[in-house]
């Protein structure tokens, strides 16, 4: 199969306003019924793709998260074992569980929602679409603070523990914020990058490819935010702009010292390090090819 650089085009392009309208009904909806349990302790913004800007006709969930302000989960990893023992005497315990947390947010959206459109899930809790609403995935969490002394916080972002007991952190302020700074830089190229590739990528799995169906989201938008500003030149057509990026990260892909490189979105966690690190660079490298041959570059 072919991809033409109408389509490229197409699917570069950002979805309707029909389900922008949906999208924010939901998150409205979702915040007026929680300010009313937690007052002024919870934040309440969106974060992944409809945030960024990067979501697709086909994307079903908006990303929903649910920080409550008043605890935080930290990291002192880059602390010396001197100023560990330190943060640890000088801490105070939480007097409010997360798994609490997690527990009345969900008892607040079945309340709004009824207790049959509401499913918890290992990491968030799942509220189900209708007519009005798009499907929503909201994501409780405390804040999560990177401590670079006892007392000085270098990153701040979200941190969340999971019904499997697995601790996740992410800093979706600072991935949009760079999403948006490299869109800017771009001329809007990065982000019309990105859909095509998820549409691509959607095509391809409806077609059966396994390493499309493989994927995810977070790190195909990942891979494209470390491409090279220059790849995305405002004077060529976002075909020739996509076939640029492909090939870039598939090369970086076959270099284990580049690809080791390659950040989050957030630009404060490594993309490609760590326990699935080869299995994820080879499906990046992987994925990558099959792209570029079902678009059908030469």
């Amino acid at each position: 199969m072919s991809v033409s650089a109408d389509q490229i085009e197409r699917w570069g392009s950002a979805p309707s306003e029909s389900t922008e309208v949906k999208c924010q009904k939901t998150v409205e909806r979702i915040k007026r019924a929680l300010a009313t349990r937690f007052s002024t302790n919870v934040e309440i913004y969106l974060q992944g793709s409809y945030k960024n800007r990067t979501n697709v006709k086909l994307d079903s969930d908006v990303d929903i998260v649910v920080e409550h302000t008043g605890y935080y989960f930290h990291d002192i990893s880059s602390l010396s074992p001197e100023d560990k023992q330190r943060f640890e005497a000088a801490r105070t315990p939480a007097d409010y569980a997360f798994s609490q947390f997690k527990s009345d947010v969900l008892a607040t959206l079945q309340t709004e929602f009824g207790a049959g459109w509401v499913i918890r899930k290992n990491k968030c809790i799942f509220v189900t679409k209708d007519n009005n609403r798009v499907n929503a995935d909201v994501v409780p969490c405390y804040t999560h603070k990177r401590f670079s002394t006892p007392t000085s916080v270098e990153a701040q972002g979200i941190a969340f523990v999971a019904d499997d007991g697995q601790t996740i952190n992410s800093f979706p302020k600072q991935h949009y914020e760079n999403g948006a700074s490299k869109n800017l830089r771009t001329n809007g190229r990065y982000k019309s990058a990105v859909r095509a590739l998820k549409l691509v990528r959607n095509s391809m799995d409806d077609s059966g490819n396994q390493v499309a169906k493989d994927m995810p989201s977070f790190l195909l938008e990942c891979l494209v935010w470390n491409v090279s500003d220059d790849r995305f030149s405002i004077s060529e057509n976002l075909y020739t702009t996509v076939r640029r990026v492909i090939y870039e990260v598939w090369d970086d892909m076959g270099h284990a010292e580049k690809a080791t490189l390659y950040a989050e979105v957030s630009d404060l966690k490594w993309l490609l390090r760590g326990g699935d690190a080869a299995r994820n660079i080879q499906l990046s490298r992987d994925f990558m090819l099959s792209a570029w041959n079902f678009i059908g570059y030469t």
